[in-house]
């Protein structure tokens, strides 16, 4: 398998491939000391190619602004790929090659991290089960929150910003619909805990379009109280557009602690049933490398050894739940079900 992109999520996806006796390689534009670590630009399409055509898997641990290119590329060189997702217009776009995929004898599955990803598969757990009012709640926060965001650079700034800007897609009454990212705060309760949450682009993904029948979908990003608040202000002020938005990933990227200790929170609930994630950095890995990089290894494993049909699908259809909750479980990542 080759892993494009050796930040920290394609560190943890390496390490996991690895540990379970998969050949992995890694590049990266940056020089990097990791195992078979070998220098490559992405945005170079012909050295890009020829390392792709050696590999059964690629995975995509770059900036969502990548992954359409590297999946039509995947296409050419007749490999399967995968990558992180979150960018919603970006994901409906590599599921619209399936014929192309399919006739290249490849499977191409987007969104394979933690939200979308996890929270996609467990979400249609929930709607195999006959729920039809499900609610997406999920966050990556430091252990010890500063002041004045009391949050930390626990993934890529550009995607965290994405995720702020973007409208949020929604379903209300059966009707797919738009919401303004930053609104619909509300407080949130989770083992004892309290949090903030609000509408993001990107969690939803590809759910309105497979829960067919579903009359209530939404997804909502926890934080520590106040945040939503500090960001919409930043939304409303304009540092998000254009120039001003490149600036601004510049800035949070050197003012957000970025080796902070971090846990994962997650509620995915419905009218009749919840499922309920905490994870907490391990010594070794950050919560959230542990729940976007080792779902997605899995993903890759699967689809390695596995008959997952050819063609370009979204993680809940493509995945089987029980065998993917044992894999999880088998990396001490557990949702609670009832």
């Amino acid at each position: 398998m080759l892993i494009i992109g050796a930040g920290k999520i394609g560190v943890a996806i390496q390490h996991d491939l690895l540990r379970n006796g998969i050949d992995a390689r890694i590049c990266d534009v940056v020089e990097k000391d990791l195992p078979n670590f070998f220098r490559l630009d992405a945005r170079n399409t012909g050295s890009l190619m020829r390392e792709m055509k050696e590999e059964d898997v690629v995975i995509s641990a770059l900036p969502y602004d990548f992954n359409y290119k590297l999946a039509k590329l995947a296409i050419k060189t007749k490999t399967n790929f995968i990558d992180l997702g979150g960018n919603s217009s970006i994901v409906e776009k590599e599921l619209a090659l399936h014929g192309d995929a399919k006739k290249a004898g490849i499977t191409i599955i987007p969104d394979c991290g933690l939200a979308p990803g996890m929270s996609n598969i467990v979400a249609y757990h929930l709607w195999e089960q006959g729920s039809r009012k499900i609610h997406i709640r999920v966050g990556g926060l430091p252990l010890h929150p500063e002041p004045p965001l009391n949050y930390a650079l626990v993934f890529s700034v550009h995607g965290l910003i994405n995720e702020y800007v973007e409208d949020a897609i929604i379903v209300k009454n059966g009707m797919v619909t738009k919401v303004e990212s930053l609104t619909g705060l509300e407080e949130i309760e989770i083992n004892g805990m309290k949090f903030e949450a609000f509408y993001t682009h990107g969690g939803t993904s590809t759910l309105p379009k497979t829960l067919h029948g579903v009359k209530e979908l939404d997804y909502k990003t926890i934080r520590y109280k106040g945040h939503c608040e500090k960001i919409l202000l930043l939304k409303q002020l304009g540092f998000f557009e254009n120039e001003e938005r490149l600036f601004t990933e510049k800035i949070l990227e050197k003012a957000l602690p970025k080796d902070a200790e971090d846990f994962v929170v997650a509620k995915i609930y419905s009218e009749s049933m919840e499922a309920i994630l905490f994870d907490r950095h391990d010594g070794s890995f950050s919560a959230m490398q542990r729940t976007t990089a080792f779902p997605t290894a899995i993903i890759a494993k699967m689809l390695a050894s596995e008959a997952i049909e050819k063609g370009a699908y979204p993680p809940e259809l493509a995945i089987d739940f029980e065998k993917f909750m044992e894999e999880l479980k088998k990396r001490g990542i557990e949702w609670k079900l009832k």
